[in-house]
């Protein structure tokens, strides 16, 4: 019994001591004190995913997903070497999408659009190259212009 008992610990300190996990620091995602490249996956108590992320010599790079408990996708982001790319969108509990953004090399660029949970549309912004352009407008629940106001790129 004292050698079984002995042999767990022996086994369970192997694995504690070489075993570091996945973490963020000052900008970078390190694995076993290296920069880290793959697919870094994360899950809720309950077993279903929560995130996936994918990095790149410490950055994100490509997709990164998040997932309400219940599995369904809370959140989309796209990143180009850690910076900000592509189309982020936002959705609730329900599925329904309320939010979606453009980036273009970590900066606003393109159309931006906020919906209430009933798909009423709240906002419609537009960037260029992270300067404000174009018509914006804003809606309140029941779906009535209440404002609109046009931003020409300087």
């Amino acid at each position: 019994m004292k050698k079984v008992l002995v042999s767990i610990i022996i086994i369970l300190f192997s694995i504690t001591a070489f075993t570091q996990e996945f973490k963020y620091e000052n900008g970078l995602y390190y694995k076993k004190g290296m920069l880290y490249t793959g697919t870094h996956t994360e899950y809720h108590g309950n077993g279903k995913l929560s995130i996936e992320l994918n990095v790149r010599n410490g950055l994100e790079h490509g997709n990164v997903d998040f997932y309400f408990e219940t599995g369904a996708k809370k959140e989309h982001r796209e990143f180009n070497d850690g910076k900000k790319t592509g189309i982020w969108v936002i959705w609730d509990e329900n599925g329904a999408k309320v939010a979606e953004a453009s980036y273009k090399d970590d900066l606003k660029d393109g159309d931006w659009y906020v919906w209430n949970n009933q798909g009423i549309m709240l906002y419609e912004m537009h960037y260029t190259i992270g300067k404000k352009t174009g018509m914006w407008r804003q809606w309140d629940e029941t779906g009535k212009l209440i404002m609109e106001r046009e931003y020409h790129s300087q």
